[in-house]
């Protein structure tokens, strides 16, 4: 059984459990299945498939799939009339779990919850007897506190979009860690984020994400290029993804004849802090089927974040053929060899930014050459090849 109120990647997992005939059900708060009838005439509108385009899931038959989309509807109006959308998640994520009848975790072999939604479900599998798998997404919350106080610090303006963990979800988020019997992250940083905070590494075991290599693909080779030097950020425009140390180096670079573009949904008061510079460019949040577009028109992805799971854009960039600088909060330093398939830092190093930045600026025909090694380095990183790898897990449960 796998377990999820949300989105993330889970619906890629879902579709991957199913593939492998492994999956006994699917509960999350609102899923459409792409292979409906009547959810291929509503997407047939560009806007509505944008505005339900991460809810869509292809794969799953329908009798494995179990929605609570009362419930979830209701968080997502409670957040958009202004609730604090961390305490409204909490509730959802309680209530979701307790829900869950306990005649189907008894029909489960195993059950796979998320991080932050899978305190009761874990404390309902071991009364039952039930192997419980975490999927943790993202580093240890302590670790996000000890981070967040630090860029607050570094950036007081941007405290805003850096809310700390609930203090109430840090005692579901040991619990869940202690009642796993295994804990899947997608990274080194994860994992070492969690022994850094007493989960015993035997428990760990790391299974990094995939990408679809055929819409992330390259721009053709013969393609022209006639315009300035352009480097992208992707995601949310916060303090946690880097943002104003990015542009803090691109005040003293913005003079370079390049393009700074910035994708990703902000908030009005981020929006407002950030300045009017030469070559920047705010492109706000897009339809995750432009993404793949908007890489190949630029040259270089810059992902100076301070603190992930992953950080999905890395694969998703280098795929297109675009080498990427990542911070080592990332997965960065497992996916690219630096100075090779792309580069590294250390997060919150606006020095070696800088110099990387001006060294892609000196050298755009080397920088092509890194995108073709950077797309031969995504090629092994395929969604089947997660799911193959959630299937061994499982079998040695």
């Amino acid at each position: 059984m796998l377990v999820h109120p949300g989105t993330q990647h889970a619906f890629q997992l879902a579709r991957q459990l199913a593939r492998q005939e492994l999956l006994g059900g699917f509960w999350t708060g609102l899923a459409l299945r792409e292979e409906a009838w009547w959810v291929r005439g509503l997407t047939r509108s560009a806007w509505l498939r944008e505005l339900v385009g991460n809810r869509l899931l292809a794969g799953v038959p329908r009798h494995l799939l179990h929605t609570q989309l009362q419930r979830e509807l209701a968080a997502l109006w409670a957040i958009r009339r202004g609730q604090p959308a961390l305490k409204v998640f909490l509730a959802r994520n309680a209530q979701f779990q307790a829900d869950i009848p306990t005649a189907a975790l008894r029909a489960a072999s195993a059950v796979i919850g998320f991080d932050t939604s899978s305190w009761i479900l874990a404390e309902r599998c071991r009364e039952l007897g039930i192997p419980f798998v975490l999927d943790q997404s993202i580093a240890h919350p302590l670790w996000k506190k000890q981070v967040f106080e630090a860029v607050a610090a570094r950036y007081p303006d941007w405290q805003e979009s850096l809310a700390p963990p609930l203090p109430e979800m840090l005692a579901h988020e040991a619990a869940e860690h202690e009642l796993a019997q295994v804990i899947v992250v997608a990274s080194n940083f994860t994992k070492r984020s969690l022994l850094a905070h007493g989960v015993p590494e035997a428990k760990v075991v790391i299974n990094p994400y995939g990408v679809d290599l055929d819409a992330f693909a390259p721009r053709p080779s013969g393609e022209a290029t006639r315009r300035p030097f352009r480097f992208l950020f992707l995601g949310a425009l916060t303090a946690r993804k880097g943002v104003p140390l990015l542009l803090e180096v691109w005040r003293r670079l913005a003079s370079r004849q390049a393009e700074l573009w910035l994708v990703g949904p902000a908030s009005p008061p981020v929006r407002r802090l950030i300045p009017d510079l030469p070559g920047l460019r705010i492109l706000g949040k897009r339809p995750h089927r432009d993404l793949p577009g908007i890489i190949r028109n630029c040259d270089v992805l810059v992902f100076p974040s301070y603190f992930e799971g992953f950080g999905l854009v890395v694969l998703e960039a280098m795929a297109c053929g675009v080498p990427v600088i990542a911070s080592d909060a990332t997965a960065g330093p497992e996916l690219i060899e630096d100075g090779v398939d792309g580069w590294l830092m250390a997060a919150g190093d606006a020095v070696r930014l800088q110099a990387v930045m001006e060294a892609a600026l000196a050298r755009p025909d080397q920088v092509f050459a890194m995108g073709r090694l950077a797309r031969q380095k995504a090629e092994a990183y395929t969604w089947d090849a997660y799911g193959a790898r959630w299937q061994t897990l499982l079998e040695t449960t």
